[in-house]
């Protein structure tokens, strides 16, 4: 068997099987994760607080209502007519849900609750009957508030002195229309919320 003769070969590193992009990936990975995990500790830190508490309570109160609201009497027939998503629900239980999660104080909560009323026209929101249609984002055929006030009562068997119709397209601040109507259907008058 024969010896190499002469010095060893030198050591060739070998070369890293990582290229650029794939650094920059792990980077952008790692700092993605620390965002994610972060933001987390963040959010649970403030849901340990008394107003945490009180907003998460609030939205689970709001799926609650939304769940009911989505299945009362007359809905099937507004989703029909052209509602993407419709809601009947007493305005009381709705005003409370919301009043309850954004004010913690009594005194502010009756304070929004009277302005509410004044601009709605009505002295007691907790008898208003609710009336809500949400119309898709890309539509040309929108049904009226007028249109829904009658398909609502002539779907349900007994409706109440009055109530509130609002017809809202995704993706807009605004409602298309809203209005009081009478039991017949007929408007009574446009509330004037600020």
């Amino acid at each position: 068997m024969a010896s190499p003769t002469g010095p060893p070969a030198p050591y060739d590193e070998p070369r890293s099987k990582r290229s650029g992009c794939m650094v920059a990936l792990y980077i952008l990975f790692g700092l993605g994760l620390l965002v994610v995990v972060g933001g987390g500790a963040a959010i649970y830190l403030f849901l340990q607080t008394e107003e945490g508490q009180r907003l998460a309570q609030g939205v689970k109160r709001g799926a609650e209502w939304v769940a009911v609201a989505s299945q009362a009497p007359g809905t099937a027939e507004l989703r029909e007519a052209g509602c993407e998503a419709a809601m009947v629900s007493e305005a009381g239980e709705a005003l409370d849900i919301i009043l309850t999660t954004v004010f913690p104080e009594q005194e502010k909560r009756d304070e929004a609750r009277a302005q509410l009323e004044s601009e709605a026209g009505q002295a007691n929101l907790d008898e208003l009957l609710l009336v809500i249609c949400t119309l898709p984002r890309f539509t040309t055929e929108q049904p009226g508030c007028d249109e829904l006030a009658r398909t609502y009562t002539n779907a349900v068997d007994r409706t109440p002195d009055s109530f509130y119709v609002m017809v809202m397209q995704q993706g807009q601040n605004e409602p298309s229309c809203q209005g009081i109507y009478s039991p017949g259907g007929q408007l009574l008058h446009e509330p004037a919320f600020e």
